[in-house]
Protein backbone atom coordinates (compact mmCIF):
# COMPACT_ATOMS: atom_id res chain seq x y z
CA UNK A 1 0.00 0.00 0.00
CA UNK A 2 1.06 3.14 -0.57
CA UNK A 3 -0.49 6.63 1.23
CA UNK A 4 -0.17 10.04 -0.34
CA UNK A 5 0.02 12.51 2.19
CA UNK A 6 0.54 16.18 3.38
CA UNK A 7 2.37 16.60 7.14
CA UNK A 8 -0.23 17.49 9.83
CA UNK A 9 -3.39 17.16 7.45
CA UNK A 10 -6.07 14.50 7.39
CA UNK A 11 -3.75 11.94 6.41
CA UNK A 12 -2.29 11.85 9.48
CA UNK A 13 -5.12 9.69 10.20
CA UNK A 14 -4.76 6.70 8.27
CA UNK A 15 -0.81 6.84 8.37
CA UNK A 16 -0.91 6.47 12.18
CA UNK A 17 -3.45 3.36 11.66
CA UNK A 18 -1.20 1.85 8.95
CA UNK A 19 1.86 2.16 11.46
CA UNK A 20 -0.41 0.19 13.68
CA UNK A 21 -0.82 -2.19 11.52
CA UNK A 22 1.92 -5.39 10.66
CA UNK A 23 1.62 -4.67 7.23
CA UNK A 24 4.28 -2.62 4.80
CA UNK A 25 3.46 0.52 3.24
CA UNK A 26 5.44 3.33 1.39
CA UNK A 27 4.47 7.15 1.92
CA UNK A 28 4.76 9.48 -0.75
CA UNK A 29 4.37 13.25 0.35
CA UNK A 30 2.49 14.98 -2.30
CA UNK A 31 2.00 19.27 -3.34
CA UNK A 32 -2.18 18.57 -3.81
CA UNK A 33 -2.32 21.57 -6.59
CA UNK A 34 1.09 19.43 -8.55
CA UNK A 35 -0.90 18.25 -11.95
CA UNK A 36 0.76 15.04 -11.10
CA UNK A 37 -1.01 14.71 -7.89
CA UNK A 38 -4.30 16.18 -10.07
CA UNK A 39 -4.02 12.77 -11.79
CA UNK A 40 -4.33 11.06 -9.40
CA UNK A 41 -7.10 12.85 -7.12
CA UNK A 42 -8.94 16.10 -9.02
CA UNK A 43 -10.32 16.93 -5.57
CA UNK A 44 -7.06 17.73 -4.61
CA UNK A 45 -7.15 16.10 -1.06
CA UNK A 46 -5.00 13.84 1.17
CA UNK A 47 -5.22 11.06 1.95
CA UNK A 48 -5.11 8.67 -0.98
CA UNK A 49 -4.48 5.40 -0.19
CA UNK A 50 -3.15 2.84 -3.30
CA UNK A 51 -3.85 -0.52 -3.07
CA UNK A 52 -2.83 -3.26 -5.65
CA UNK A 53 -6.38 -4.32 -4.97
CA UNK A 54 -8.94 -1.82 -5.32
CA UNK A 55 -6.54 0.88 -7.17
CA UNK A 56 -6.94 4.44 -5.21
CA UNK A 57 -8.84 5.00 -2.19
CA UNK A 58 -10.21 8.51 -1.09
CA UNK A 59 -12.35 10.45 1.55
CA UNK A 60 -10.52 9.81 5.15
CA UNK A 61 -13.61 8.31 6.95
CA UNK A 62 -13.43 5.53 3.55
CA UNK A 63 -9.88 4.49 3.72
CA UNK A 64 -10.25 4.50 7.84
CA UNK A 65 -12.94 2.18 7.80
CA UNK A 66 -11.10 0.10 5.36
CA UNK A 67 -8.15 -0.39 6.92
CA UNK A 68 -10.21 -1.50 9.78
CA UNK A 69 -11.70 -4.34 7.94
CA UNK A 70 -8.24 -5.77 6.79
CA UNK A 71 -7.65 -8.55 8.97
CA UNK A 72 -4.78 -7.10 10.76
CA UNK A 73 -7.01 -4.00 11.54
CA UNK A 74 -9.99 -5.47 13.00
CA UNK A 75 -8.71 -4.75 16.74
CA UNK A 76 -9.27 -1.35 15.60
CA UNK A 77 -12.57 -0.87 14.33
CA UNK A 78 -16.22 -1.24 15.56
CA UNK A 79 -16.24 -5.24 14.25
CA UNK A 80 -20.10 -6.35 14.39
CA UNK A 81 -21.79 -4.98 17.13
CA UNK A 82 -24.66 -2.72 16.30
CA UNK A 83 -24.01 0.05 18.99
CA UNK A 84 -19.84 0.03 17.99
CA UNK A 85 -20.76 0.09 14.58
CA UNK A 86 -22.97 3.24 15.50
CA UNK A 87 -20.18 5.13 17.74
CA UNK A 88 -17.85 4.44 14.97
CA UNK A 89 -19.54 6.19 11.58
CA UNK A 90 -20.59 9.10 14.54
CA UNK A 91 -17.21 9.77 15.50
CA UNK A 92 -15.87 9.71 12.21
CA UNK A 93 -18.50 11.98 10.78
CA UNK A 94 -18.42 14.12 13.42
CA UNK A 95 -14.58 15.04 12.82
CA UNK A 96 -14.54 14.95 9.05
CA UNK A 97 -17.16 17.10 8.72
CA UNK A 98 -17.97 19.34 11.75
CA UNK A 99 -14.60 19.66 13.15
CA UNK A 100 -13.03 19.66 10.02
CA UNK A 101 -15.44 22.59 8.98
CA UNK A 102 -14.79 24.41 12.15
CA UNK A 103 -10.97 24.56 12.04
CA UNK A 104 -10.21 24.23 8.19
CA UNK A 105 -10.74 28.34 7.49
CA UNK A 106 -7.54 28.55 9.82
CA UNK A 107 -4.95 27.36 7.53
CA UNK A 108 -7.57 27.93 4.21
CA UNK A 109 -8.93 31.00 4.44
CA UNK A 110 -8.62 32.10 0.94
CA UNK A 111 -11.27 29.36 0.23
CA UNK A 112 -13.84 31.07 1.88
CA UNK A 113 -14.30 34.59 1.04
CA UNK A 114 -13.44 36.19 -2.05
CA UNK A 115 -11.77 39.36 -0.39
CA UNK A 116 -8.71 38.79 -0.24
CA UNK A 117 -7.85 41.84 2.04
CA UNK A 118 -5.57 40.94 4.96
CA UNK A 119 -8.01 42.23 7.64
CA UNK A 120 -10.91 39.88 5.75
CA UNK A 121 -8.68 36.82 5.75
CA UNK A 122 -7.72 37.35 9.46
CA UNK A 123 -11.57 37.97 10.35
CA UNK A 124 -12.07 34.41 9.10
CA UNK A 125 -9.70 32.53 11.44
CA UNK A 126 -10.59 34.84 14.34
CA UNK A 127 -14.28 33.35 14.07
CA UNK A 128 -12.47 29.52 14.36
CA UNK A 129 -12.05 29.65 18.20
CA UNK A 130 -15.85 30.40 18.72
CA UNK A 131 -16.88 27.84 16.07
CA UNK A 132 -14.79 25.12 17.35
CA UNK A 133 -15.47 25.61 20.85
CA UNK A 134 -18.65 23.64 21.23
CA UNK A 135 -17.63 20.58 19.11
CA UNK A 136 -14.33 20.36 21.66
CA UNK A 137 -16.62 20.48 24.47
CA UNK A 138 -18.55 17.55 23.03
CA UNK A 139 -15.62 15.78 22.51
CA UNK A 140 -14.39 16.65 26.68
CA UNK A 141 -17.84 15.47 28.17
CA UNK A 142 -17.16 12.36 26.22
CA UNK A 143 -13.95 11.25 27.34
CA UNK A 144 -15.17 12.86 31.05
CA UNK A 145 -15.62 8.89 31.64
CA UNK A 146 -13.82 7.09 29.22
CA UNK A 147 -9.95 6.06 27.97
CA UNK A 148 -10.67 6.06 24.00
CA UNK A 149 -13.64 7.24 22.00
CA UNK A 150 -14.88 3.91 21.01
CA UNK A 151 -16.06 1.68 23.81
CA UNK A 152 -12.97 1.32 25.74
CA UNK A 153 -10.19 0.41 23.16
CA UNK A 154 -7.96 2.19 21.36
CA UNK A 155 -9.49 2.28 17.71
CA UNK A 156 -9.05 4.03 13.95
CA UNK A 157 -11.27 6.81 15.74
CA UNK A 158 -8.64 7.73 18.09
CA UNK A 159 -6.36 8.73 15.60
CA UNK A 160 -8.83 10.26 13.68
CA UNK A 161 -9.60 12.52 16.25
CA UNK A 162 -5.52 13.09 17.28
CA UNK A 163 -5.82 15.05 13.89
CA UNK A 164 -7.96 17.14 14.46
CA UNK A 165 -6.89 18.16 18.07
CA UNK A 166 -3.11 18.47 16.51
CA UNK A 167 -4.73 21.01 14.80
CA UNK A 168 -6.81 22.68 18.00
CA UNK A 169 -3.91 22.39 19.46
CA UNK A 170 -2.34 24.97 16.88
CA UNK A 171 -5.46 27.20 16.14
CA UNK A 172 -6.92 28.10 19.91
CA UNK A 173 -5.51 30.66 21.58
CA UNK A 174 -5.02 28.66 24.86
CA UNK A 175 -4.11 25.32 23.35
CA UNK A 176 -6.39 22.45 25.08
CA UNK A 177 -6.22 24.12 28.58
CA UNK A 178 -10.22 24.54 28.63
CA UNK A 179 -10.44 20.82 27.50
CA UNK A 180 -8.87 18.56 30.14
CA UNK A 181 -9.63 15.47 28.89
CA UNK A 182 -9.20 16.13 25.43
CA UNK A 183 -5.80 17.19 26.44
CA UNK A 184 -5.09 14.12 28.46
CA UNK A 185 -6.00 11.76 25.76
CA UNK A 186 -3.45 13.94 23.08
CA UNK A 187 -0.88 13.55 25.54
CA UNK A 188 -1.62 9.33 25.82
CA UNK A 189 -1.60 9.64 21.77
CA UNK A 190 1.50 11.14 21.62
CA UNK A 191 3.12 9.10 23.88
CA UNK A 192 2.12 5.60 21.82
CA UNK A 193 5.20 4.11 19.61
CA UNK A 194 2.86 4.15 16.51
CA UNK A 195 1.44 7.64 16.85
CA UNK A 196 5.51 8.61 17.18
CA UNK A 197 6.55 6.65 14.49
CA UNK A 198 3.93 8.49 12.04
CA UNK A 199 5.14 11.91 13.23
CA UNK A 200 8.72 11.19 12.99
CA UNK A 201 8.22 9.76 9.19
CA UNK A 202 5.86 13.81 8.72
CA UNK A 203 8.91 15.58 10.50
CA UNK A 204 6.33 16.57 12.83
CA UNK A 205 7.63 17.74 16.37
CA UNK A 206 4.68 17.87 19.14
Amino acid sequence: MKLYYRPGACSLAPHIVLSWLDLPYELERVDTRDPEFLDINYMAAVPVLFTEEMGNLYQNSAILRYLSRLPEGEHLGPGTDPVLLYQCDYWLSFFNTDVFRALAPHFTARKYTTDTRVAALDAIKAAVPAQAAPLLQRMDHHLSSRSWYMDEHCSIVDACAFVFTFWASRVLPDGLSAYPHVARHFQDMKADPGVRRALDEEGLSL
